[in-house]
């Protein structure tokens, strides 16, 4: 990316897990033919020189918690030289899944993140992506809205449970109101903090029905990575945010 630092030099470096390392085409440092094509959009959409609006570099790790992330920024991922107007950050589905980890400890593990790098880099913007959704369900069923609904949804989580291929799955697990939580107080956090923004993804893999709230399976890879129609249409309301951000002096 040593690159882009002349001319019109980096707008965005995204940082997080595997979420984001699937915009490099990998998965643990190895390359992922599913993924070559998510890898082939980012690199349209922000890369300036192929006709994207930004330029841009993602930087994920997969399986990374938001300690290997502060470790990884303390340790020579915000060298002299990186200066990108805006951080684009998406950690903290592995502390929450992975880990086992509380909803505040979670909370603590992004902002400290944050902090880092408001501390080396105190004019630039950082965007705290929310913590995206979680499948636990064939359905994509988030949440349930009304009585019987929820009902028919728990026995279906107790059906799951006895299951033996859903039980190591670990897709009846309901982190949904976990990530509902985390996610609205990192949106409280930016709204009283100069320099930091929330950008809320659920509006591009979420949806509302009759009986309530589901994940867009049409736009999920697996339980938790977006697939190349998710990746495009999560790109596209990036990059409208970040002309909002960049282009407007927001």
């Amino acid at each position: 990316f040593w690159s882009l630092l002349g001319g019109d030099g980096l707008d965005v470096v995204f940082i997080g897990d595997s979420i984001t390392e699937q915009r490099q085409g990998t998965m643990m440092g190895k390359s992922v033919t599913d993924f070559d094509g998510i890898k082939e959009v980012f690199g349209k959409t922000f890369t300036k020189d192929k006709g994207g609006d930004f330029n841009g570099i993602a930087m994920g790790i997969s399986g990374d918690t938001t300690k290997n992330l502060l470790w990884r920024l303390m340790n020579g991922e915000m060298p002299y030289g990186l200066t990108p107007k805006v951080w684009w950050v998406g950690i903290g589905l592995n502390d929450l899944t992975m880990k086992g980890c509380s909803e505040e400890v979670v909370l603590l593990g992004i902002l400290r993140v944050v902090e880092e790098i408001q501390n080396s880099h105190p004019s630039d913007i950082i965007v705290i992506n929310s913590i995206l959704p979680v499948v636990r369900n064939t359905d994509g069923l988030l949440e349930h809205l009304g009585k019987h609904h929820e009902d028919v949804a728990l026995k279906k989580k107790e059906k799951n449970l006895l299951d033996e291929e859903m039980n190591k799955k670990r897709d009846h697990v309901d982190l949904w109101p976990s990530i509902v939580a985390i996610n609205e107080e990192l949106s409280k956090f930016a709204s009283a903090h100069k320099g930091v923004k929330f950008f809320n993804a659920d509006n591009v893999f979420v949806e509302e029905r009759q009986n309530g709230k589901y994940v867009k399976m049409d736009l999920m890879h697996d339980t938790v990575h977006p697939n190349l129609s998710g990746h495009k249409k999560w790109n596209s309301e990036i990059k409208k945010r970040l002309h909002e951000i960049i282009k407007d002096g927001e």
